[in-house]
C-alpha cells in the first residue's frame, strides 16, 4: 500500500512539474504604472492618484496558479481595486487566481499617495480666454469669446517618450490647431483627435476655441484637454540593445580595414626606403658614366685606363641591375599581400552593402529619431570605406604600373650593360670606335638619367599614396572615436532605463519568477476647461421663475423650455443648478 501512495505522489510531482514548466513558457505579462493628476484651468491640481495595471495571459492549454502581490508607496489611501483582492495590507494588495487555458486576467491597483515624484516627464500649461488668464472654472461670455490653451510637455529621461494629447470635439466650437491632428477617429459619433509626439526635449501645442453657439441654456462645457506621456522601458531597452550591436559590428569592421591599410602602408614604407637607395646608386652611376665619356673624347691616352673604368662600370651596372630586381621583387610582394583585399573588394562592397541594407531596414522600422541619426552616420561611415577600397584597389593597379615601370628600367640596365660590353671590346680599336664608345657612355648617361627621373615619379606617387592612406587611416579613427562615444552613450540610456524598469518590478510579485514582465510608465494630465456661461440670460430667466405676479407666465415659459430642449436640459441639468447657485449668491452680494 505505501508503495502505490509513493507511486501516486510522483506523479503528481511530475504533473506539477511539467504544468509550471509550461506555464512560465506560455505567460505573459504587461505591468503598467500610470501617474494620473487632474487640473483646474487655472494651473491648480485638484486630484492625484497612482494606477497600478497588470495585465496577465495564459497563451497555453494549461490552468496556471498564481500568487501575485502589489506593493504600493507607504502612507497611501487605497481608491479603488480590481478583481476583488485576497488579502489587502498596509502597503501591499494579494491576489491567488487561476489563469484558465488561453485567457486574460486584469489586475488593477488605485491608491493616492501623500506625496508623488513625477519620473519621465513634466507638463507645463495656460489657459485663457480672450487673452486674459483665468481664475475660476465659470466664466461669462457669449458667440465670439475665445479660448486658447498652450500645451508643453518636458522629458526627463536620456531616451524619447511618447507624447499623446488628446480632445473630443463638441458643437458650438469653432477649433484652431497649430499642429494637424496625427490621428483623427468617430467614437460614438464624436470627434476625437490625436496629436502624437516623439518627445527627446520638449513638444508643444497650442489650440484655440472660439464660441460659435451657445445652445438653448446658453452655456457650453468645454470637454477636458488629457495629456499622456508614456514609454515601454523592455521596448526602448530592446532598441537600444539593437542600436549597440549594430554600432559595435561598424566598429569592428572600421578597425579591420584600418589595420588592412596600416599594414599596406608599412609595406610601401620599407619599399620607399629601398626606392631611395635605387636612385641614389643610378644618379652616381649616370654621372661616372657622363665623365668617363668626356675623358675618352679628351683623350686616347687614358684608353687603358677607361677600359679598367668601364670594366668596373659595368660592375656597378650588374650591382645597380641586381637592386632593381631586388625592388621588383618588394613591389610583387608588396601587389601580392593587397591582392586579397582588392581581389575580395566585391565581397567586402557586397558586405558593406548588406549592412547598409538592414540598417536602412532597421531605420524604417522605428521612429526613434536618434536610432535614425545614428543609423544615418553609421552608413555615412559605410559609403566612405566603400570609397577607401576603391583607393586600395587604385593603389594596387598603380603598384601594377610600377612594377611594368622596374622591368622597363630593367630593359635599359641590361641595354646599358650591352653598350659597355661593346665599349669595352671596342676600347682597343680605332680611335673612330673610341670616339663611338664615348657617344655610346653619353646615350648611356642619358638613359640613366632619365631611369632616375623615371624612378623619381614613381617615388613620389608612393609618398603620395601613404600620405592618403595616413589621412584615411586619421579619418577613421576619428570614425572609430565617433562611434565608441555613440556606444557609450547608448550604454548610460540602456542602464538608466533598466534602473527604472528594476525599480517598478520591486512593486510587483508573481510567485512564477520565470515570467517575463513587460513595464510601461505612464504619466496622464487631465485639464479641465472652463464653461462659458451668459449669465445675464441665467439671471433673465431665474427673476422670470421668482417674481409672483409672472407666476403662470414663467411656468408656461419654462414649459415650452423644457419641452423643446428636453434632452439637452438631461445633460446640462448640472451645470444649471450650479450657476444657480451663484446667481442666487450675486444677488445676495448685491
Amino acid at each position: 500500500m505505501g508503495i502505490r501512495y509513493m507511486l501516486i505522489l510522483m506523479i503528481l510531482i511530475v504533473a506539477l512539474m511539467s504544468t509550471i514548466t509550461h506555464a512560465s513558457e506560455s505567460l505573459n505579462a504587461y505591468f503598467t504604472i500610470n501617474y494620473v493628476t487632474y487640473l483646474n484651468p487655472y494651473n491648480q491640481a485638484t486630484n492625484y492618484y497612482i494606477e497600478y495595471s497588470l495585465m496577465l495571459y495564459n497563451n497555453g492549454p494549461y490552468v496556471i496558479p498564481l500568487n501575485v502581490s502589489m506593493t504600493i508607496l507607504p502612507y497611501s489611501s487605497i481608491l479603488y481595486v480590481s478583481p476583488s483582492a485576497t488579502v489587502i495590507g498596509t502597503n501591499t494588495v494579494d491576489w491567488v487566481i487561476t489563469l484558465q487555458p488561453y485567457s486574460q486576467e486584469t489586475l488593477e491597483v488605485r491608491f493616492k499617495p501623500i506625496y508623488t515624484m513625477l519620473p519621465i516627464a513634466s507638463m507645463n500649461y495656460a489657459v485663457l480666454v480672450n487673452d486674459s488668464y483665468v481664475n475660476s472654472t465659470v466664466i461669462n461670455g457669449g458667440v465670439g469669446t475665445e479660448v486658447s490653451v498652450s500645451i508643453n510637455t518636458t522629458n526627463s529621461l536620456p531616451f524619447p517618450v511618447m507624447t499623446t494629447i488628446s480632445l473630443t470635439k463638441q458643437s458650438g466650437l469653432f477649433y484652431e490647431y497649430n499642429i494637424t491632428p496625427t490621428i483623427t477617429q468617430n467614437i460614438l459619433g464624436y470627434e476625437v483627435n490625436y496629436w502624437l509626439f516623439n518627445t527627446e526635449n520638449s513638444s508643444s501645442l497650442s489650440l484655440n476655441m472660439v464660441v460659435e453657439d451657445m445652445g438653448p441654456w446658453h452655456s457650453v462645457r468645454i470637454n477636458p484637454i488629457t495629456v499622456q506621456v508614456s514609454i515601454d522601458l523592455n521596448e526602448s531597452v530592446n532598441s537600444l540593445n539593437e542600436a549597440i550591436n549594430s554600432l559595435n559590428n561598424t566598429l569592428g569592421q572600421l578597425r579591420s580595414l584600418s589595420n588592412s591599410v596600416i599594414n599596406a602602408s608599412g609595406m610601401a614604407n620599407n619599399y620607399t626606403a629601398q626606392f631611395l637607395q635605387l636612385i641614389d646608386l643610378l644618379n652616381q652611376t649616370a654621372q661616372v658614366l657622363g665623365a668617363s665619356a668626356y675623358l675618352i673624347n679628351s683623350t686616347l691616352i687614358v684608353e687603358s685606363l677607361l677600359q679598367a673604368q668601364l670594366i668596373e662600370l659595368k660592375v656597378a651596372l650588374s650591382a645597380g641591375g641586381q637592386v632593381l630586381n631586388t625592388e621588383a621583387n618588394v613591389i610583387s610582394q608588396l601587389r601580392a599581400s593587397l591582392s586579397p583585399l582588392v581581389s575580395n573588394q566585391q565581397s567586402y562592397m557586397n558586405s558593406l552593402n548588406s549592412l547598409k541594407q538592414e540598417l536602412l531596414q532597421i531605420e524604417s522600422s522605428t521612429n526613434n529619431s536618434t536610432l535614425t541619426n545614428e543609423i544615418n552616420n553609421a552608413i555615412t561611415t559605410i559609403n566612405q570605406l566603400e570609397n577607401a577600397l576603391t583607393t586600395l584597389s587604385q593603389v594596387y593597379n598603380n603598384l601594377g604600373t610600377i612594377q611594368g615601370e622596374l622591368s622597363a628600367t630593367q630593359n635599359q640596365v641590361n641595354q646599358a650593360t650591352e653598350g659597355l660590353n661593346y665599349a669595352i671590346s671596342a676600347a682597343n680599336e680605332s680611335e673612330l670606335l673610341i670616339i663611338n664608345i664615348s657617344r655610346s657612355l653619353y646615350l648611356l648617361h642619358n638613359e640613366l638619367l632619365n631611369l632616375t627621373n623615371q624612378l623619381l615619379i614613381t617615388y613620389i606617387n608612393i609618398s603620395s599614396y601613404q600620405t592618403r592612406a595616413l589621412s584615411y587611416i586619421t579619418k577613421v579613427s576619428g570614425y572609430e572615436g565617433e562611434v565608441e562615444s555613440m556606444i557609450m552613450r547608448d550604454e548610460v540610456k540602456k542602464a538608466v532605463l533598466t534602473a527604472l524598469a528594476r525599480q517598478y518590478l520591486n512593486y510587483l510579485y508573481i510567485n512564477n519568477s520565470n515570467v517575463n514582465v513587460d513595464v510601461t510608465v505612464e504619466e496622464t494630465f487631465i485639464i479641465n476647461m472652463p464653461s462659458i456661461i451668459n449669465t445675464q440670460y441665467l439671471a433673465q430667466l431665474i427673476n422670470m421663475t421668482t417674481v409672483p405676479s409672472n407666476e403662470s407666465t414663467s411656468s408656461k415659459v419654462v414649459g415650452v423650455i423644457l419641452s423643446n430642449y428636453y434632452d439637452y436640459y438631461l445633460s446640462v441639468i448640472g451645470i444649471i443648478a450650479s450657476i444657480i447657485l451663484i446667481v442666487i449668491l450675486m444677488k445676495r452680494l448685491r
